[in-house]
């Protein structure tokens, strides 16, 4: 499986909101018995992470086989801050009102956007760091549109709440579904990543 991370940001939590749904989700993933109850030191770094807990599997679906405890980073974050959440892989942005997309520039080589899309690039960056809306307009059509209206690939997505789980497989979609309800029937947008 590699060393990677399974997150999943809820895109509907406001900041006001999120440390009490945050509080709700973490007392529901006891209750399910798939995280621990106390914090331990199963994350990467010196944070603390609640571990895999006793029904772990319910969480995974079809891949409950394929995952394997093991000591270490296996934990489960929770996130309560402005975060955009991303994929390692080199993700491409499509507008959702002309279907403009994203475009690497051919000189750079390393998967970069050509100059023309930055500005898309710094209304995230402006957002994480607080100073910007969370919405940006498309260099094609001028139009704007919320970060969680653009069809990005793989998944991008600003969030107030968030859970990182390392080194887990991909959660299963029925899982995910109870997590949005649990949430009072959130959006959520996740993905797997690697290290």
């Amino acid at each position: 499986m590699g060393e990677g991370y399974v997150w999943v940001a809820d895109t509907d939590a406001r900041p006001q909101d999120a440390e009490a749904l945050a509080g709700r989700v973490v007392h529901w993933l006891e209750e399910q018995g798939v995280v621990a109850g106390e914090l331990t030191h199963c994350l990467l770094g010196d944070e603390l992470g609640r571990a895999p807990g006793p029904r772990y599997a319910h969480a995974l679906g079809a891949h409950d086989g394929a995952f394997a405890l093991m000591g270490g980073a296996n934990g489960v974050s929770v996130d309560i801050e402005r975060r955009v959440y991303v994929c390692v892989d080199i993700w491409t942005a499509r507008c959702p009102h002309c279907a403009a997309r994203t475009e690497e520039s051919a000189a750079d080589g390393h998967g970069r956007w050509t100059d023309e899309w930055l500005p898309l690039l710094d209304a995230l960056y402006a957002w994480f760091g607080g100073s910007g809306p969370d919405h940006a307009s498309c260099v094609r059509c001028g139009r704007q549109a919320g970060f969680i209206d653009w069809n990005f690939s793989p998944p991008v997505a600003v969030a107030q709440l968030g859970l990182t789980f390392w080194n887990w497989p991909m959660l299963s979609a029925a899982f995910l579904a109870e997590l949005s309800a649990v949430l009072d029937g959130h959006r959520l947008v996740a993905a797997r990543t690697r290290v």
